[in-house]
């Protein structure tokens, strides 16, 4: 008989990201709102989250004061807008946020973000590769339990490969509770452990880097698993 696991589990960080784009390519800032949300990043859009009755502008300063995240939407309309621009300009003041800018039609950064990289959005739109991913290695106590709660939910081989490959990468800069966390959620869904990159590569190497923060139990079974292609009983 399958050995029962209770997965522990990590709370959600309370994240606040920032999209600055021009109200014209207001789509791109709807799909990135999207795609933050799905990792449980509340963000705001200047649009969409100001009532009529909204001090506009104080609501805006407020939300760039306390925002973990920047998210400028770079295009044309970014740079002839009247107020996207100065956000980034005051973002500049803040070091401590992760600016992350995406172009939409090939604008690179300018002014006050012309030190950073950005990444062109493609055709099928803003995607989590393409936004959130990359930030997990820059701030991962932010967005760690977030991809750790996505590739958890997998519901097939294929999604669970696609989710567990982008923490590979950071498995050596997980946190105790981050690779438990994973360890369990491997165990306990088959879509996981037995998914062929996963069982052959991925969490061989979860194993090999995270194994002495790993619970005793757990490990038993994820090495278990992973070897036998088979549901550990606890013999």
């Amino acid at each position: 008989m399958q050995e029962e696991f209770i997965g522990m589990s990590i709370a959600l960080p309370k994240v606040r990201a920032f999209i600055s784009y021009s109200h014209a390519d207001r789509l791109y800032g709807a799909q990135a709102k999207t795609v933050l949300s799905e990792v449980g990043i509340d963000a705001f859009l200047a649009h969409e989250d100001l009532e009529v009755s909204d001090e506009w502008r104080e609501c805006i300063l407020a939300e760039l004061r306390i925002c973990d995240i920047f998210v400028p939407l770079l295009s044309t309309n970014f740079m002839a807008s009247k107020w996207a621009p100065q956000e980034a300009g005051f973002i500049i003041s803040r070091p401590e946020v992760a600016i992350a800018p995406l172009s939409i039609d090939g604008t690179t950064p300018f002014g006050f973000l012309s030190h950073v990289q950005s990444r062109l959005i493609p055709k099928d739109g803003i995607t989590r590769a393409l936004l959130v991913e990359p930030l997990g290695r820059r701030i991962p106590r932010k967005i760690l339990p977030g991809l750790i709660q996505i590739a958890s939910n997998a519901g097939s081989f294929r999604s669970a490969e696609a989710r567990i490959a982008p923490l590979v990468p950071l498995f050596p800069i997980m946190t105790p509770d981050e690779a438990q966390t994973l360890a369990d959620a491997s165990v306990s869904n088959g879509q996981i452990w037995s998914a062929g990159l996963c069982r052959t590569e991925y969490l061989p190497e979860l194993i090999r880097t995270q194994g002495e923060k790993i619970d005793p139990k757990t490990l038993r079974a994820l090495r278990y698993q992973v070897e036998n292609d088979g549901w550990y009983n606890g013999d």
